[in-house]
Order: C-alpha cells, then structure tokens, then sequence
C-alpha cells in the first residue's frame, strides 16, 4: 500500500514538473543544444581567427640595411608589408599584428659566421599577435637553418650533422583524436557534475518552498499519503529529473563530436565502450540523489523561494570550485586521497573511466562515499519532513 502511495505521489509531481513548458525548455532542450552551439561559435571564430592570421599576417618591418632576410619575408604569400611611424602604437591598436626591426649591417655581419640579433615587436595579450608570433617564429627558423647550413657547406660539413636524432612518433591514440580525447576528459565529468547539481534547483524549489507559497502543500499533508510517502515521492520525481538533464548532456556532447567544425571535431574517431558508459552513468545519478534530497530539505525549511535559492547557492558554488579544481587532473595519475572528497572524486573516477583505468580501490572509495552521502541527504530530507515547525514555517 506504502509502495503505491509513493507511486501515485511520484507521477503527480513528475507531471507536475513536465506540465510546464519552462521546464521542458530549461533541463532538456537547453541542456542538449547549450554545448552544440557553445562548440559551433567558439570553433567558428577560432578557425576564422586563426585564418585569418595565416592569410593575413600584418607586420611592419624597419630594415635600413635592405638584407636579404627582409626579402625573404617578403617572398612569404601570406605576408602583407604595412608601413608604420610608431611599431609599439600600432600593435597596441590592433594595425599590424607585430613588427620586426632588423640592424643596420645585419648581412654583413651574418657572412661573417657571427650572431646578430633582430626584435620581434607584439601584443602578448592578444591571441592573433601570439599566433603571427608563431608563424614568425617558424619563418626566423627556416632562414636560420638556412644560413646554419651554408655556413657548413663551406666547411665541408654535412648539415645532417645538426639533426643526430630524427623522433619518429608513435602515439597511443590516434594522432588526430588526441586532442579530442583530452577535450572529452576536461569536458565530460563537468557537464555531468554541472547537470547533476544545477537540475535539482528548479525541482527542489518546485516541490518544496513552491508548493508552500502556493498553500498547496497543506492540502496534500492531509491525504492518506504520510510524510515519509511525500518525501519519497518528490525525491524520486528530482531524481528522474537529474537524470534526464544528464542525459541531455551527454546527447548534446554526442551532438558536439559529430560537428565538422566544433571544439571536438576529431574525437569521433573515439571508441567509448558501453560499458564505461553505464559506469560514468551511475555517478551523476548518485550525486543526483545526494542534492536532490539536500535541496528538497532546504526547499522546505525555507519560508520564500528567495530565500530557497539564497541557501542553494553557496551549495551550488561550492559544488562549482570542486569540480573546476579537479577540471586539469591527469586521470592516469590522480592521488588517492581525491576519491575520498565529495564531488572531486566523480570527476576523478569519470576521468579513469574515460582512460580505460578501473582501479578497484578508487571505485570502491567514491562508491562507498556517495552511498554515505545519498543516507545522510536523505535522513537530513526524513527530519525536516518530520518537524511541523520547519514544514509550516512561515
């Protein structure tokens, strides 16, 4: 009989939940298009940005020697020579992309087997100016190698003398997906996080302070349905909800990898077993279940939605910094002690499912924590339900 009051309570809030449209928009559609686009725009312009650059390199050169190096840049396709009367001023402002100043003497000193130095003038806070530095950079070591090899030449020396070791690279990845697979590392235990902790406010306050304010909640303690049933009922309706902007994540994060032009657009190449994914699956689950029974209990303890969301928040936030702090981590090498720190460690054991690593202990520690966690949230949810100062506090 218990079971079914539970049952009835648990789809008249879902229903509840989904019969608003705001609701649908907010932890479904956005959740699985927020990445997609995120990953469109920003992979747009940086491509844009970057060929822009490379077709397009605006520099200044000031040479009063006329040396054969400034021929060579100029001989560069991509190289678009701009006058300038102050190089600093106009890099600063965004005219040319650097300057180049090269002494007078420069050849003649190069022909005589000596070192000459050149300055390289640019904006290191811009992401163009240290792309041109770069194409620069690449251009200043061709010629050099050039005149490193003349110089050899005339000794008779054979400029392979120079290069002894040739690196032949052999990649446990697939070149190409390499990148991907360390984007999907940073990226997937965040959304999940994220979509765990952030898809339980919307319900908590729903189903909590919500129904407070809207004297519906009354009404309700006055069914055959105890308190224990109603607490049960809503927990699992946030709890499916949790899971459902997970899921919505992970499709837009599918969504993401297939796009020719996005931040992942060679991690298509990457094989996830169904496996790992099932495992992963259970993590944001479970963390669903621990703030959605901790936001629950906040939701009824507070007297407004106000003042609801002002309680969650600093939650929010801190669920936020452990996350990021944990964003950078090498998942072949994180330190035991991070598994045994709530939220750090599903990112941590997402991030060694991800590298094929099942270390048991690892597993069994964060396991064996959330499962403390989840107790605890739902005991902490039991008391409040059960205090009549705290359900009709107002």
């Amino acid at each position: 009989m218990k079971n079914n009051i539970i049952a009835v309570v648990f789809k008249k809030e879902l229903l509840d939940l989904f019969r608003d449209k705001k609701t649908i928009i907010m932890s479904i559609l956005i959740p699985m298009l927020l990445l997609p686009i995120i990953s469109l725009v920003i992979g747009k312009a940086t491509s844009n940005s970057y060929k822009n650059v490379e077709n397009n390199l605006r520099i200044t050169i000031v040479d009063k020697g006329n040396s054969n190096f400034t021929e060579f840049l100029k001989s560069q396709k991509n190289i678009k020579i701009v006058s300038s009367n102050n190089i600093k001023q106009d890099v600063k402002d965004g005219k040319i992309l650097a300057g180049i100043t090269i002494p007078e003497g420069f050849d003649e000193t190069i022909s005589k087997d000596m070192n000459e130095n050149i300055t390289l003038t640019y904006d290191n806070s811009s992401s163009d100016g240290m792309r041109a530095v770069e194409i620069l950079n690449s251009y200043i070591a061709k010629y050099s190698k050039a005149i490193v090899s003349n110089r050899l030449e005339k000794r008779n020396i054979d400029s392979k003398i120079l290069t002894p070791i040739n690196v032949v690279e052999d990649t446990i990845a697939k070149k190409e997906s390499g990148t991907g697979m360390l984007m999907l590392n940073i990226m997937i235990p965040l959304l999940l996080i994220v979509g765990s902790v952030g898809s339980t406010v919307a319900p908590s306050l729903e189903l909590g302070v919500a129904e407070k304010e809207r004297g519906t909640l009354e009404p309700l303690l006055t069914t055959k349905a105890s308190r224990m049933s109603l607490l049960w009922g809503k927990f699992l309706a946030i709890t499916i909800m949790g899971m459902i902007v997970s899921l919505a994540y992970l499709v837009g994060l599918f969504i993401t990898m297939n796009q020719p032009n996005g931040i992942f657009q060679n991690a298509k190449d990457i094989n996830i077993g169904m496996g790992t994914i099932l495992l992963i699956m259970i993590l944001p689950i479970m963390l669903t279940m621990v703030f959605g029974a901790l936001g629950l209990s906040i939701s009824i303890y507070a007297k407004s939605s106000k003042e609801a969301q002002t309680y969650l928040s600093p939650v929010t936030i801190i669920a936020m910094i452990l996350v990021y702090a944990t964003m950078m981590k090498n998942g072949k090498n994180i330190e035991t002690y991070y598994f045994s720190i709530p939220i750090a460690n599903v990112s941590c054991l997402t991030k060694e499912f991800l590298m094929g690593i099942h270390n048991t202990t690892h597993i069994a520690i964060t396991f064996g924590w959330m499962i403390v966690y989840i107790i605890a949230a739902v005991l902490f949810s039991r008391y409040m339900f059960s205090k009549e100062n705290v359900i009709f506090r107002a």
